[in-house]
């Protein structure tokens, strides 16, 4: 028994029924709200679209902060040093004002999901990723935060840019369904089962040759205290020669990606798989060539070239995930056959047009 001779689940019990009766009436507020002002579902595709932009953007600008020596620029969280919160020199105004950038992302995250609860019918899935969207602000930024804290450690670093891939994952997919809905298109497409799960398959391993670039660059040079003279820690995973070994490592899987995205294309091509499929395929060979190209100059510059191109790569490889994820959000799922001749009308209802 719990104290007063209460039942020790009394409390808990009392807690969730108060969150329940929260929830409720905030139901009922925002149905009222809807009721009165529907909000345009142009507003709601531009606010996704947005958030997709500059969640890219600050991904760019995050490695420019890194790649001009500037990552320590502000050395304390959130204040920029121990006694001011605005910046004083150079490297500071830098490192600021990338934090700065967080603001509009986390406004336009925020509206995401506003508009998400107030527009009519309600879509559950968008007010989910609305509400993905601003978590994954804040904990990126609760994650800088910890990055700059603990001096650059690499593996927070990394840490700090695969969370914004996931974080991009969401965007993508609420720009997808977002334009969907107002095309009256379904949310997931049905199409050939020869076509979908190889491009789920180029998509996960997209993302393995993201993460090895990721453990790559976080082993070599432009660690990003250059510029205010602060020794950065880098990652030895691949043995005593570490850099060179992942830079050989990361482009031989690369390498495989590319022809592997180029297959894919001409397959797609002859399933006659539709503008809507082919066109992100497109340009996911487009990037990725694009990539290789920096790459190669970087693997044989690799024992001094400069940040420029670093500065590149990290911006093509997040151009190629957004093409990726749209990618995989274009294949949809797997068509299913009818098995009854009721079903099949549904069923074809779902599916994308093959005409190219």
């Amino acid at each position: 028994m719990g104290r007063r001779g209460q039942p020790p689940d009394t409390h808990p019990r009392a807690a969730c029924a108060i969150l329940g009766g929260v929830v409720s009436v905030l139901q009922r507020r925002l149905a009222a709200v809807r009721a009165r002002w529907t909000v345009p579902p142009r507003w709601h595709e531009v606010a996704a679209w947005a958030a997709l932009v500059l969640l890219t953007l600050i991904v760019v600008s995050g490695a420019a902060v890194r790649l001009t020596g500037s990552g320590l620029g502000c050395p304390d969280w959130p204040r920029c040093n121990g006694t001011s919160l605005t910046p004083s020199q150079g490297h500071a105004y830098i490192e600021f004002g990338n934090r700065m950038v967080t603001t509009p992302v986390a406004i336009a995250s925020l509206a995401c999901l506003v508009l998400a609860l107030l527009r009519a019918p309600l879509r559950r899935d968008l007010v989910w990723l609305g509400f993905g969207l601003s978590a994954g602000v804040a904990a990126q930024a609760i994650l800088g935060g910890i990055t700059v804290l603990t001096g650059l450690n690499p593996w927070t670093v990394a840490a700090h840019f695969l969370l914004s891939m996931v974080t991009l994952v969401l965007a993508t997919t609420n720009v997808w369904r977002v334009v969907q809905d107002r095309r009256g298109a379904p949310a997931t497409p049905e199409r050939d089962p020869r076509l979908v799960l190889p491009v789920r398959a180029l998509a996960v391993f997209g993302g393995a040759v993201v993460v090895l670039g990721t453990l790559v660059t976080a082993s070599g040079p432009y660690a990003g205290g250059e510029g205010t003279g602060d020794v950065v820690q880098r990652v030895r995973l691949f043995g005593s020669d570490g850099f060179n070994t992942g830079v050989m490592v990361h482009a031989r899987a690369a390498a495989v990606f590319g022809a592997l995205a180029v297959a894919l294309w001409f397959w797609a091509r002859a399933r006659h798989a539709g503008r809507q499929l082919q066109l992100p395929l497109t340009m996911v060979c487009l990037v990725v060539a694009l990539a290789g190209l920096i790459g190669n100059i970087q693997y044989h510059q690799r024992d001094d070239y400069p940040e420029w191109l670093v500065w590149a790569h990290v911006s093509v490889a997040t151009l190629l995930w957004n093409a990726l994820c749209w990618s995989v959000l274009a294949a949809g799922r797997p068509a299913r056959e009818p098995r009854t001749a009721e079903e099949a009308p549904t069923v074809a209802a779902t599916r994308e047009p093959t005409a190219v």
